[in-house]
């Protein structure tokens, strides 16, 4: 089976509560964990049973627990990532940046820890346990645009219908079906809960921002839409700036503008159609499955007509030619286009 799997019966019962907080904090560094009564655990009844998938750099789990709280020990957070958590039997209560909240089944709580002040897991029962679903997703892995996603974050989304139920469902499905997947298959995996958490926010984000908002407002649902519109077009050769920019009827400086506006001035819009590319090539070429095709198919797969082209932009970005990257070779011969 893949995955990492922990049982708190596994462990002495007076140990249980520390050895599962000691695990909580090497996740969720700067937070520490207390009983619903306010003290440090000292009983023998917590329970903990988690299972953790790595799926590349995506991870998804299914936790079940005792009621437990969780708060912020450290004034400091800088949180890289993004995460989902979904509760199937409970409650979750939530501050985020002083603004208090409930998750219940049905719902999704999409948070980072930078303004998190602490969460509640709570049973439905005086015997029952909190049981939930997480999907952790590094920001840099997010392609809409970060301004847009401060409005989303610390935030309950629905869970239960269009692509936040897709979403549930698929991670769901992973984790009950770890014992299926080959360690080969994680890659993929994680490709497919990507795009479906791209779905899920891109159309949350557009609900928030009805072209009847101020202009910046507009600015952010217009960018929305041509992120989502350059992601799944990235094995046209035919997308460039002009083309994107005709497709949403404006002009390619208005496109340039906003792109620069709400992306800090880090990337042009070439500049990122090149690089998703790549990462999509790279990802392509790591595939063992993949391994017998030839490095020209795999870069015109994702819009690169010409082979020199694509060996060219590669080891720009990662230092090695594609055929050095699949064969983990660097003295490979340098010819990518094979």
């Amino acid at each position: 089976m893949i995955g990492d799997e922990f049982r708190s019966d596994e462990v002495p019962a007076p140990e249980r509560f520390t050895h599962w907080t000691n695990r909580m904090c090497s996740r969720m560094e700067g937070f520490c964990a207390l009983e619903p009564g306010g003290e440090r655990w000292e009983g023998t009844g917590f329970l903990a049973e988690e299972l953790e998938i790595g799926l590349g750099e995506i991870q998804v789990a299914a936790r079940r627990l005792s009621p437990v709280q969780v708060r912020r020990e450290s004034p400091d957070i800088d949180d890289d990532a993004y995460q989902f958590l979904m509760p199937l039997q409970g409650s979750l209560h939530t501050d985020w940046d002083g603004r208090t909240g409930v998750c219940r089944p049905g719902g999704m709580y999409f948070h980072d820890g930078t303004r998190l002040n602490g969460f509640d897991c709570r049973a439905p029962d005086a015997c029952g346990t909190f049981d939930a679903l997480v999907v952790t997703i590094p920001k840099e892995r997010l392609t809409l645009p970060a301004g847009s996603l401060r409005r989303l974050v610390g935030r309950e989304l629905p869970g239960d219908q269009g692509p936040g139920a897709l979403l549930a469902g698929a991670v769901g499905h992973v984790l009950s079906s770890a014992n299926v997947y080959r360690p080969t298959d994680t890659a993929r995996l994680g490709t497919a809960v990507l795009d479906l958490v791209h779905a899920h926010l891109a159309h949350q984000l557009e609900a928030l921002t009805p072209e009847s908002l101020d202009p910046e407002h507009r600015g952010h649902a217009l960018l929305v839409r041509v992120v989502d519109f350059m992601r799944h077009h990235l094995e046209d050769p035919e997308l460039t700036p002009q083309s994107v920019a005709d497709a949403h009827h404006v002009s390619v400086s208005y496109l340039h503008r906003i792109f620069r506006t709400h992306t800090g001035g880090r990337e042009t819009v070439a500049g990122w159609i090149r690089r998703q590319r790549l990462e999509h090539a790279r990802r392509d070429l790591a595939d063992p499955v993949l391994a017998a095709v030839p490095v020209h198919r795999i870069a015109a797969r994702w819009g690169y007509t010409h082979a020199a082209a694509f060996t060219r932009n590669f080891r720009a970005a990662y230092g090695v030619t594609p055929r050095e990257y699949r064969h983990g070779d660097p003295a490979a011969a340098a010819d990518g286009g094979s």
